[in-house]
């Protein structure tokens, strides 16, 4: 499987299946989610809120991931994985559990290409570098279909963070 870095909007990354960060409440409020919000409109929130709503507690604990597909997005599924705690704080263990656990679920639906944010350090308080000690066991693992996985950050400074941290080691 080849992991590779890269410059950009995550959303308009051509992939089979984007992971990107969620809250506990699954809301579309900063981020990538506001951005999915923006582009895709209200019906994916309204959907992550029914999931929400049907769940007892009424959240996601840190680790888990969900999917949301339909005919609107241009993706097979954006799987919302939430790698943060309620202070926002993770660590690598929690990334590389996280991560599993999407490239997994992404595989069930059949990815070739997956498109990953860099989970837990935009609002969350990971660095690049520890988002990339959290990814890194996960290079020599396969999660067939899937033949790549994209990680896309907005900010170029960022990505030869997670490149010379990741990549290169």
């Amino acid at each position: 499987m080849n992991w590779t870095v890269k410059q950009g909007n995550i959303i308009d990354e051509p992939a089979d299946v984007l992971v990107c960060s969620a809250n506990h409440s699954l809301n579309l409020s900063g981020g990538v989610g506001a951005d999915l919000l923006g582009r895709f409109g209200p019906k994916m929130q309204a959907a992550l809120h029914k999931i929400i709503a049907n769940r007892s507690p009424k959240l996601l604990e840190q680790g888990e991931v969900v999917a949301y597909a339909d005919e609107s997005i241009p993706y097979k599924a954006i799987v919302h994985a939430v790698a943060i705690d309620g202070w926002y704080d993770s660590s690598p263990k929690i990334i590389t559990g996280t991560v599993t656990k999407a490239l997994n679920l992404a595989a069930r639906y059949f990815a070739k290409k997956v498109a990953l944010t860099a989970l837990a350090t935009g609002f969350g308080h990971l660095t690049m570098e520890q988002f990339a000690e959290g990814v890194r066991p996960l290079r020599s693992l396969d999660f067939p279909p899937i033949e790549e996985v994209c990680i896309v950050l907005m900010e170029d400074n960022q990505v030869q963070k997670l490149a010379s941290a990741f990549l290169n080691s």
